[in-house]
C-alpha cells in the first residue's frame, strides 16, 4: 500500500484533516488518568504522532507499525521516542503495558478471523492485568447499506513544496460472514499521479463482542466518536474501551 510506503513522509499531513487529533488525545488522556495508566503501546502507530504526544504528557510510550517506511519516518522525526516494526497479530512485547491503543482503522486491515483472533490474543498477552485498550474500528452497517461510492476529491493539502490532491472511492467486495471493502485512492502530487488500493474489513458490534468473549477482555464502553457519544448502529465507526480481566 503506497500510503504507507511511497507516501509515508506525507502520511500524517494527508490524514490529519480527517482527524480530530486534539479531541481524541484528550479523550484518551482522561481515560488513562482515570485508570492510572503510566505506559502506552501504540499498535499501528504510523509516523509516531500519538507516541510523541503522549510522551510529552509524561507517559512512557512505544510505537509499533508493520510498515518499515513508516517506522523509518517516525524514528527520524521523533528520535527521542521508541519505535519498532511489527504486526499487531504477531507482535509480542518484552514488557507488559498499562494500556494499548490501535487507532484510525489499523485494526481494519485484519481481514481473516485467524488474524483477528491472533491480534486479540496478543492484545491480552501484552497488557498487564486490568490493563486498558482502546480500539477504533470501522462499523459495517453503513458500508453494507451504501455498498459503493465513486472516486471523488476528499482533501487537498500542502506539505513542504508539494500540493497533494486526495481522491477516494470504495466498493463492497464481501458481505457474508465478513464485511470487506476495497478502498481506492488517487493521489495527485503536483504533476505526479499515484493510485493506491486498500482491502479493509469492517465489523458489526455483535461480531466483535463474540470475538472478544473468547479472550479475557471486558468491554467497558462503546462510543461513536471521541466526544463520548454512545454508539449508534448507523455510526461510521466505533471506539471500544476494553479492560483485561484480572483473572
Amino acid at each position: 500500500m503506497k500510503l504507507y510506503s511511497e507516501l509515508a513522509e506525507y502520511y500524517f499531513d494527508i490524514e490529519k484533516n480527517a482527524r480530530k487529533f486534539e479531541m481524541e488525545t484528550q479523550f484518551i488522556d482522561r481515560l488513562f488518568r482515570k485508570h492510572r495508566v503510566r505506559n502506552i503501546l501504540d499498535l499501528g502507530c504510523g509516523t509516531g504522532e500519538h507516541v510523541t504526544h503522549f510522551q510529552s504528557l509524561g507517559y512512557k510510550s512505544r510505537g509499533v507499525d508493520s510498515s518499515i517506511k513508516m517506522i523509518e519516518v517516525a524514528k527520524k522525526r521523533y528520535s527521542h521516542c521508541k519505535f519498532e516494526v511489527g504486526a499487531m497479530q504477531s507482535y509480542k512485547s518484552q514488557e507488559k503495558w498499562d494500556a494499548i491503543i490501535s487507532l484510525f482503522g489499523s485494526f481494519n486491515y485484519l481481514l481473516s478471523n485467524e488474524e483477528v483472533e491472533a491480534a486479540l490474543k496478543n492484545l491480552e498477552l501484552n497488557l498487564k492485568p486490568a490493563g486498558i485498550a482502546v480500539l477504533e474500528v470501522w462499523n459495517a452497517e453503513p458500508l453494507r447499506k451504501i455498498k459503493r461510492k465513486a472516486i471523488g476529491p476528499v482533501a487537498q493539502i500542502k506539505a513542504k513544496n508539494t500540493t497533494i490532491q486526495r481522491n477516494r472511492g470504495f466498493r463492497l467486495v464481501r458481505a457474508d460472514q465478513s464485511t470487506v471493502v476495497e478502498v481506492n485512492y488517487i493521489y495527485n502530487l503536483n504533476a505526479k499521479e499515484i493510485k493506491d488500493k486498500h482491502l479493509m474489513r469492517a465489523y458489526f458490534l455483535v461480531e466483535l463482542q463474540r470475538m472478544l468473549a473468547k479472550h479475557r477482555m471486558e468491554i467497558l464502553h462503546v462510543y461513536s466518536n471521541y466526544n463520548e457519544l454512545k454508539f449508534k448502529s448507523n455510526a461510521s465507526r466505533m471506539i471500544l474501551v476494553l479492560k483485561k480481566k484480572s483473572n
